[in-house]
């Protein structure tokens, strides 16, 4: 084969031989049957092992949980009573009295927000506290409040903003949900 590879120097085979990865393939030609069974029989059981423990929550599952929990429950519209309510089933119920009993002055008789909202994180969720089985996580980001009017006018305001949320453990909920504002969006992408 080596022979073949100096007749056609135009080939690829003529390019990988010079650099010695023909010698190297040749040589792993050379390893007994018994050490490749011996490598797939390992990734067989490493695989299996793997795919056995994903199904338990670590609290980066939990974590990456309350950061798309705190875009699906700040992001509704006004007068949109299915845009508030769509986030209902992932609060336990004292969490969602919690988020609710926030929005008093803010809902319409029927439990329409009378705002639309909308959150964008500005950086990645930080962990900070564990309790029992818990996990409450902050989430850096710009709130954003736009109000129409009935006349139509529209009022807009953006604020850096901090939403504390805690997780229970699986399956996962949120117990509890506080955005914290400080400050106009343009001066800093969070709160601290």
């Amino acid at each position: 084969m080596a022979e073949q590879c100096t007749r056609s120097r135009q080939s690829g085979i003529w390019h990988a031989a010079r650099g010695g990865l023909l010698k190297k393939v040749l040589e792993l030609a050379r390893i007994p049957m018994r050490t490749y069974r011996v490598l797939l029989c390992s990734s067989a059981l490493l695989a299996f092992t793997v795919t056995g423990d994903a199904q338990v929550h670590t609290p980066d599952a939990q974590t990456r949980f309350a950061e798309r929990l705190a875009v699906e429950a700040l992001n509704f519209r006004q007068g949109d009573l299915g845009s508030l309510a769509d986030s209902k089933p992932f609060f336990t119920a004292a969490g969602w009295a919690d988020f609710s009993k926030r929005l008093t002055g803010f809902v319409d008789p029927q439990g329409a927000a009378t705002f639309t909202s909308s959150f964008t994180p500005s950086g990645p969720a930080i962990a900070t506290k564990k309790e029992h089985e818990s996990l409450t996580v902050t989430v850096p980001g710009v709130l954003k409040h736009e109000s129409r009017n009935p006349q139509g006018g529209v009022s807009t305001t953006s604020y850096r903003a901090e939403i504390d949320i805690r997780v229970s453990a699986s399956p996962f909920k949120i117990e509890l949900l506080v955005p914290r504002t400080c400050g106009g969006a343009g001066t800093m992408p969070s709160c601290r």
